[in-house]
């Protein structure tokens, strides 16, 4: 048998237990204050990096392109579709039926008022005109005699009358034979354009069968039709500009010189016509133009260009340029011109307005202010 000496007891004794107390309290403030060291070691590079560098430094101003608010003179418009038409325009018919004898002009060229454009057979009405020419000329030497013969009191007044009125008859009948024959002429009633011919050379036509268009486009008329809200503020002799998609770097100017007395009653609108001028021949009768009225004008209207404008779901603002800041500036609009919008509230003359780097800016943004390029801008006028 295996003899095991006996532990010994631990040391439960009531005096004992003080020391052990002690022993514990001073591990334990003794690991307190290793950590503390520690963490003051670790703490101390940071705060004496941030005790000892300077204050973080403001952002670089942003350079943004700007450009100063305009002014000009601004014109109340109303703004309208119309279509072109030509001063004057007719289809060529004839008005007596016959056989074409000869075609005297090319489609498409420019005419002359008075040029003979188509003759018609004229042997018939011709042949009828020297008929009449001699019946006239007996009717007039028989009432000569019969003028003398009454002097003579050789026949009676009824008869020089007789023979009076047959010498008119026969002058009637000589006019309405020579204005027959006058018919088988067909000429321009006026200076213009010659369109596409719809008959041949030997063709017979009747009398209203249309043989060609004439256009004078030298002046065009273009009718629009307005609101009848507006009727008050139209008035003979108004500037129009009209621009046309056909020509779109191009603005042509024309004035009102007619408007219908009385307003439509399906659709509620004014019926206008102005007039412009079409030397060049640009424009076509018949083409789309957008229209724009003007009825009022204003001296001193403040325009800035469409690149300032940033355009919000209800609202629309600017940045401006204040003591090197951007400052957001809601603004309400006006007419518009090619390139530019006329700011009627929320910006001076004088203020200068941001036109590029919107995007890289917000309110308050420091700016550094860049003069746009003016070629970038339409001119104002």
């Amino acid at each position: 048998m295996n003899h095991q000496e006996p532990s010994t007891p631990a040391d439960t004794s009531p005096a004992s237990r003080p020391a052990r107390g002690k022993a514990v309290i001073g591990s334990a403030l003794a690991l307190l204050a290793l950590l503390g060291a520690g963490s003051f070691f670790l703490l101390r590079p940071a705060t004496e990096a941030q005790a000892t560098s300077p204050a973080q430094s403001a952002p670089p101003p942003m350079p943004v392109e700007v450009t100063e608010v305009v002014v000009a003179a601004a014109d109340t418009e109303i703004s309208a579709v119309g279509s072109l038409q030509s001063n004057e325009s007719v289809v060529i018919s004839a008005e007596v039926a016959g056989r074409i004898e000869r075609i005297g002009f090319a489609e498409g060229e420019r005419t002359a008022r008075g040029k003979v454009l188509i003759q018609l057979d004229s042997a018939i009405p011709r042949a009828e005109l020297d008929r009449a020419e001699a019946s006239r000329a007996l009717s007039e030497a028989n009432y000569r005699r019969a003028e003398a013969l009454l002097q003579d009191k050789a026949i009676a007044q009824r008869e020089r009358d007789e023979t009076y009125a047959q010498w008119q008859l026969d002058e009637a009948s000589l006019r309405l034979a020579a204005a027959q024959l006058a018919k088988m002429r067909i000429e321009a009633p006026f200076d213009g354009t010659l369109g596409l011919r719809k008959v041949s050379l030997g063709d017979y036509v009747q009398p209203g069968q249309p043989l060609v268009n004439l256009e004078d486009t030298t002046r065009l008329k273009v009718e629009f039709r307005i609101p009848e809200k507006f009727s008050p503020q139209v008035k003979v002799g108004q500037k129009l500009l009209l621009e046309s998609d056909a020509l779109p770097q191009r603005q042509f100017e024309g004035e009102v010189y007619a408007i219908d007395p009385q307003v439509e009653q399906n659709s509620r609108s004014l019926v206008i016509r102005g007039r412009l001028e079409n030397r060049d021949e640009a424009l076509k009768p018949g083409q789309f133009v957008k229209v724009r009225l003007a009825v009022a004008s204003r001296a001193a209207a403040l325009f800035v260009p469409e690149q300032a404008l940033i355009a919000q779901p209800k609202s629309q603002f600017v940045y401006k340029v204040v003591d090197g800041a951007a400052q957001m500036a809601p603004v309400q609009t006006g007419s518009r011109r090619k390139g530019w919008v006329e700011v009627v509230s929320g910006l001076a003359a004088g203020d200068v307005v941001v036109t590029g780097g919107h995007q890289k800016i917000g309110p308050g943004s420091p700016v550094q202010p860049v003069p746009a390029d003016p070629a970038l801008f339409a001119q104002i006028n």
